[in-house]
C-alpha cells in the first residue's frame, strides 16, 4: 500500500470529520452557511483548519527556505493525535523576523547554547534540562521545582522556540541562560529561534536523532 503524503492524510482525516457533518469539504476555508458554533454539523470549521495548515507550512517553507509539502509531512509523521489539538499556534508559531535567530548547523546553535544551563520560568533558577526544571529551587509552598515546559501552561511566554532544519522540528524549551547575557531574549516575550542544522541531532532534545 503506498504511503500518504502527509497533504493526503490531513485531507483525509478533515473530509471524514467534514462528512460525518455537513458532508461538505473546501480547501480554502468553511463556506457553510449553515455553520453555528456548537451545533450538530460542522462543529469545528475543521475546512478553517485545513487552510490555516497548509498557510503554515507555505510559510515556514518561504522563511526558511524549505519545501512546504516536505514540512507538512514531518507534522502529519509526527502528529499522535486529533489534528484540530495539534495545529495551533504554540506547537507552530509564526516565524516572525524579530523573533528569530537563525543557525546553519546544529553544532552553531549548541555552542551559542553553551553549558550554562536554561532559566525556569516560575521558580527563576538555572535547570540543566531545557524541558523540565531540575535547579533544585524551593516554591513558596515549599515543594521543590519541576516545572515542565511541555505542560498545561507551558513556557509562561518566556521560553524560546527552537525549529531544526535538518529534521523539520521545532519545540519550545527553557531559555539559555547564554541568550539572556547577551541580551537576545527578553524573558517577558516569547521568542522563536531557529535552527538550520545539518546534523544527525538536534538540540529540540539535545540527544540524537537517528
Amino acid at each position: 500500500m503506498e504511503k500518504l503524503t502527509g497533504y493526503e492524510k490531513l485531507k483525509a482525516a478533515v473530509e471524514k470529520d467534514c462528512n460525518e457533518g455537513s458532508g461538505c469539504f473546501n480547501p480554502n476555508g468553511c463556506d457553510n452557511k449553515n455553520y453555528k458554533p456548537g451545533g450538530k454539523d460542522c462543529f469545528h470549521k475543521y475546512c478553517d483548519t485545513f487552510k490555516w495548515v497548509i498557510e503554515r507550512a507555505k510559510h515556514y517553507a518561504e522563511k526558511l527556505g524549505l519545501n512546504w509539502e516536505d514540512v507538512l509531512n514531518q507534522w502529519e509523521a509526527d502528529r499522535r493525535y486529533w489534528y484540530m489539538n495539534y495545529y495551533h499556534e504554540l506547537n507552530q508559531p509564526e516565524i516572525g523576523s524579530n523573533y528569530v535567530r537563525a543557525f546553519e548547523t546544529v553544532r552553531e546553535m549548541l555552542q551559542s547554547v553553551g553549558d550554562k544551563g536554561f532559566r525556569c520560568p516560575v521558580c527563576g533558577g538555572v535547570s540543566t534540562d531545557p524541558y523540565t526544571c531540575n535547579s533544585g529551587m524551593k516554591l513558596n509552598n515549599g515543594m521543590i521545582c519541576d516545572w515542565k515546559v511541555y505542560g498545561l501552561l507551558g513556557d509562561l511566554g518566556k521560553g524560546v522556540f527552537v525549529y531544526c532544519k535538518d529534521k523539520l522540528r521545532g519545540e519550545t524549551i527553557f531559555t539559555p541562560i547564554a541568550w539572556e547575557k547577551i541580551g537576545v531574549v527578553d524573558r517577558k516575550k516569547m521568542y522563536k529561534v531557529i535552527c538550520l542544522g545539518d546534523y544527525g541531532y538536534c538540540p529540540c532534545s539535545l540527544v540524537n536523532i537517528e
